[in-house]
């Protein structure tokens, strides 16, 4: 299925690509020798840059290829920028070797992002800056689109690929480029005029700010992965200590997304409370509680209260990195209960941060939706009613109810499915004690 969802986004935009190249070629005028010529001139510069491709956090390729074919579309706004512009890319990824499938969409998806562009541009009397200077009132939406578009197709095929938010991944995408991407726009005019002043020998100059930025994208996306990698490996060598809690944190992590969204948590505050719940058990990296965690037998009173610390433990440790220090309260709060028999700080209703809500609701949802030695994997519809049972109680009733909601729940499930099954369950045979894992759910204590 998840096949034929990605061949139909493939589809859509080659079929997209052709129409809007076919639209330029019969209303904009054909393009002038010069416009060829400096449409060669400026996709050689993209071909560079595709060349230069990065890695960007969220596992797709990066590129600055848009200052030069924004600065094409410019120049020569009609067939000619978005032919020359497949030529580039296609050579790029001949270059590359890329598999059929997605050569055809990152050749389709710069097209038609560029024929959009270009049919913007016309619309609002945009002209050749050849024959006259740019018109802001079409430049600045001809740019807007164009990033809108190319972000919008790539958010389509990666949430076909692996089942997440399409919308999600698009506000993500924008949200980590938009700063950059402001600071682009005056390269583009840059580029293009001082084509058109100087010609193309002394324009190649400023090819040096457009490496320039492509290196301060590379930096921020390298630093952004390694960033999220350090946590995705310090919160491993956390559950490394008892066999099954591994994938524990990641699974709260992308359930706690799910609920935010469903709260009504902005896109940005979302992400915010996803990385809050992936580091939510990080206290438990002290050597004190690994004995406990390895132990098979039931807990003491003593060892009970030693676990209890682990929330105040891992906030005071998230609270040392400067970048997080607005997760701690989400983190030492996360044991927290709506009606205030919780711990720490025995909090009861809105005096618990809403993310460390989300995030207990996500921590019990991820301990039922799992199996244990002594019982499978509870059924959705018992899940369902124990969220039910306990709303107004352990959680809080508002975000209960909108989660609850039929199209919230379908998806939580989906996240569910897709989680469990990337995270073999060895973890059945695991030395389990229910006291130390559960400590802080009477909601799965209910049902074990």
């Amino acid at each position: 299925m998840t096949e034929k969802k990605v061949n139909q986004v493939v589809s859509i935009v080659a079929t997209s690509a052709v129409i809007l190249t076919v639209a330029t070629a019969l209303v904009a005028p054909n393009p002038s020798r010069d416009q060829w010529a400096a449409s060669v001139f400026f996709t050689s510069f993209g071909l560079l840059a595709s060349l230069l491709g990065y890695q960007t956090a969220n596992g797709t390729t990066g590129t600055i290829g848009f200052l030069p074919f924004l600065s094409v579309a410019l120049i020569s706004p009609n067939y000619a920028a978005l032919v020359l512009v497949a030529i580039s890319v296609g050579t790029s990824e001949l270059i590359a070797r890329r598999r059929l499938k997605k050569a055809v969409f990152n050749i389709s998806q710069q097209v038609s992002s560029q024929g959009l562009a270009v049919v913007t541009y016309l619309a609002l009397d945009g002209r050749s800056v050849l024959v006259g200077d740019p018109q802001m009132k079409a430049f600045i939406p001809m740019v807007g689109i164009f990033f809108i578009a190319n972000k919008m197709a790539v958010s389509a095929v990666v949430s076909s690929s692996n089942g997440s938010s399409m919308t999600e991944h698009w506000k993500s995408s924008m949200r980590a480029s938009v700063g950059y991407d402001v600071l682009a726009f005056p390269l583009i005019l840059v580029f293009s005029l001082a084509y058109r002043q100087f010609g193309p020998e002394w324009s190649a100059l400023f090819a040096l700010p457009m490496l320039g930025l492509r290196q301060l994208y590379k930096q921020n996306f390298a630093l952004q992965k390694l960033t999220e990698e350090l946590l995705q490996l310090m919160v491993a060598a956390i559950e490394a200590r008892d066999e099954y809690t591994s994938g524990h944190s990641q699974r709260v992590s992308r359930y706690a997304r799910v609920i935010a969204r469903a709260a009504g948590i902005s896109s940005k505050q979302v992400e915010r409370i996803a990385t809050a719940a992936l580091l939510h058990d990080v206290g438990k990296i002290h050597e004190e509680f690994g004995p406990i965690l390895r132990k098979a037998e039931q807990l003491t009173e003593s060892e009970f209260e030693i676990m209890k610390t682990h929330p105040q433990k891992g906030a005071s440790l998230v609270r040392r990195v400067t970048q997080l220090s607005d997760l701690v309260a989400a983190i030492e709060s996360h044991h927290e209960s709506w009606d205030g028999c919780g711990y720490p700080n025995k909090l009861s209703g809105d005096e618990i941060p809403i993310a460390a809500r989300i995030i207990a609701l996500a921590d019990t949802i991820d301990a039922m939706g799992t199996s244990r030695p002594y019982r499978a994997a509870i059924a959705p519809s018992i899940i369902r009613a124990e969220i039910e049972k306990y709303s107004g109680r352990q959680f809080d009733p508002g975000i209960c109810a909108r989660l609850l909601r039929d199209e919230t729940w379908k998806e939580l499930l989906r996240e569910i499915q897709s989680a469990v099954l990337e995270h073999p369950e060895k973890k059945i045979q695991a030395k389990w004690n229910s006291q130390a894992a559960e400590l802080s759910l009477r909601v799965t204590s209910t049902i074990s």
